[in-house]
């Protein structure tokens, strides 16, 4: 869960929240006056989040696919595979 920080703190603590970020995965959301203003989260976090939102965008009805491939598991359709060494 992202900690909240105001932006005056974060501006005196850039760098220790940078290392933070970095190196213990940890997020935060920068407010000003009480409201949300910025966010500053893992790199990796970060891509992954872009290469979701290319998908969502390029993908005609990829939640209903989703959905349906979800349904089809659970009625024992699909077989989650195991890495196993035989």
């Amino acid at each position: 869960m992202a900690q909240i920080i105001s932006i005056s703190q974060a501006k005196q603590k850039l760098l220790e929240l940078a290392r933070r970020n970095e190196e213990l995965g940890e997020s935060f959301i920068i407010i000003k006056d009480t409201r949300p203003v910025s966010a500053l989260l893992p790199f990796g976090e970060y891509e992954s989040l872009l290469e979701t939102l290319d998908i969502l965008e390029t993908e005609p009805n990829i939640l209903s696919k989703l959905k349906k491939v979800q349904a089809e598991m659970v009625r024992g359709k699909y077989r989650i595979w195991k890495n196993r060494k035989k």
